[in-house]
């Protein structure tokens, strides 16, 4: 079973280096072993810098930076990188209709798992992506709807403990 959390603990990703910081750490080479990364409405180069452009732009440089969400795989249900791969192209382009986002496909454990780090102001409209119930569903029915076309029909959400 696929299984979803966030790791957005209350009071975190507050700070200036949070993007750089959160992006940084899922690029990671190491942990990236296939170098499956990508992102949408960013700039490959500097993805962190590009988020901060937008928020920025649109006076929002304050409160909570980013999303960052894992969605982690069984070994008897996904073990293939490049099927996590394009599972996260999919996720993220979804997100990518209003929202920066940047994810990598990690390997350094015993099972696949991918990281989602997601810009809190559009760059439509400067709107937040605050995180709320409503928003947290909108993402889970999607990313339903992705693993369904994996042959993956359960998601499970792991709340995180503060």
């Amino acid at each position: 079973m696929a299984k979803i959390k966030t790791a957005n603990q209350k009071g975190k990703y507050f700070d200036a280096e949070a993007k750089t910081d959160v992006i940084d750490y899922i690029l990671n080479p190491y942990k990236a072993i296939h170098g499956f990364v990508g992102g949408i409405g960013v700039n490959p180069e500097c993805p962190a810098e590009s988020m901060a452009v937008v928020s920025e732009a649109f006076g929002k440089s304050n409160g909570v930076q980013l999303r960052h969400y894992i969605v982690s795989f069984s070994q008897d249900e996904l073990t293939d990188p490049r099927k996590a791969n394009a599972i996260a192209q999919q996720l993220t382009a979804y997100i990518g209709q209003e929202f920066q986002a940047v994810y990598a496909v990690h390997e350094n454990k015993a099972y696949l798992h991918v990281h989602i780090v997601v810009n809190t102001v559009s760059f439509v409209d400067g709107h937040r992506w605050r995180g709320n119930k409503a928003e947290f569903y909108h993402l889970i029915d999607a990313m339903k709807q992705i693993l369904h076309g994996f042959n993956i029909n359960r998601l499970e959400y792991i709340p995180t403990k503060h």
